[in-house]
């Protein structure tokens, strides 16, 4: 028998969420199954990880929900790409509730998977006070957007970037108009580099998602420095595994990448935990290469199943 995805939508935020819920081989409606809900990468849409995720878990048996959040690719919601913590955790917790209320979702088994900034950082976030996941994990994770660009970058480097969001939040105000740009500089990528590839050709995909853009509101710099999981790690009482690939490409920061940083997060949760590490795979090797996925999909399926 072929394995089913089914195009759903949800409520959130006054908004319809469009999402794919991947479901197993021989999926039998009078059933429950153990089921994950994913939350991607910053600026993602569904049919890039989380199409890639989905089927692989599928595989393993999982029921799986991937969803554009709100403004983003087939969802509703307005202004468009617009990345703002709040947002995109008050999602998550909406998906929860959509999950609970199918009638094949074990909800004794409903797990989180989020990937880059959603891995470590939303849905970790989410995961400490929201109780309704049983074990969560993550995916390239990125725990602390607060000290990637307050570490990383100067006080004269930030407070242009600041001050240019400050700026396109008043002609937002003035004009009802939104400025948009290249948030995270994808355009200025060589075209070998891995991130270029993924982000900015179909090279890696799995399917064609139309409805991508690279781009968000300029209004984005005010909130996307302001999360931190990091801080939060000590009180995730929610079982934890941490996967990422050990190879850091040549040129990235070898102290803000999510290799250093997925560790850093392990080393701060005080509860049940694992930490698996993929040898030889990079940040966006664990998106789109199969051994890799292979790997965190049977690693996932081992600690899901043991809560």
């Amino acid at each position: 028998m072929e394995r089913e995805a089914r195009n759903i939508s949800f409520k959130s935020q006054g908004d319809n969420l469009a999402g794919i819920l991947f479901l197993p081989e021989g999926f039998d409606e009078t059933k429950t199954y153990p089921t994950i809900i994913f939350s991607g990468s910053g600026l993602q849409v569904k049919e890039q990880l989380g199409i890639t995720y989905g089927e692989k878990m599928a595989e393993k048996g999982f029921v799986f929900l991937a969803y554009d959040v709100n403004g983003f690719g087939d969802s509703e919601g307005e202004p468009r790409n617009y990345e703002t913590p709040a947002v995109k955790m008050e999602s998550i917790r909406d998906a929860i509730s959509y999950l609970r209320t199918l009638s094949f979702v074990d909800k004794s088994k409903l797990y989180g998977l989020g990937a880059c900034a959603s891995g470590a950082s939303y849905l970790a976030l989410v995961a400490v006070t929201d109780k309704r996941l049983a074990a969560i994990a993550t995916i390239s994770g990125v725990p602390d957007n607060k000290a990637n660009y307050f570490e990383n970058l100067t006080k004269e480097q930030i407070t242009p970037l600041f001050q240019m969001a400050n700026e396109a939040r008043q002609r937002r105000y003035e004009t009802g108009e939104f400025d948009y740009y290249d948030a995270f500089g994808l355009e200025s990528f060589p075209k070998e580099d891995e991130g270029y590839k993924f982000y900015m050709t179909e090279e890696y995909l799995k399917r064609p998602c139309p409805n991508y853009s690279h781009k968000s509101p300029q209004m984005f710099m005010e909130t996307e420095p302001m999360t931190s999981a990091m801080d939060y790690a000590p009180y995730l009482y929610t079982p934890y595994l941490g996967i990422a690939g050990n190879r850091i490409p040549e040129g990235q920061s070898p102290t803000h990448n999510a290799y250093v940083l997925t560790k850093k997060f392990y080393e701060k949760v005080n509860d049940q935990k694992e930490l698996f590490i993929v040898d030889g795979a990079s940040h966006i090797d664990m998106y789109h290469v199969d051994e890799y996925i292979e790997q965190a999909a049977n690693k996932m399926t081992e600690f899901f199943w043991k809560f």
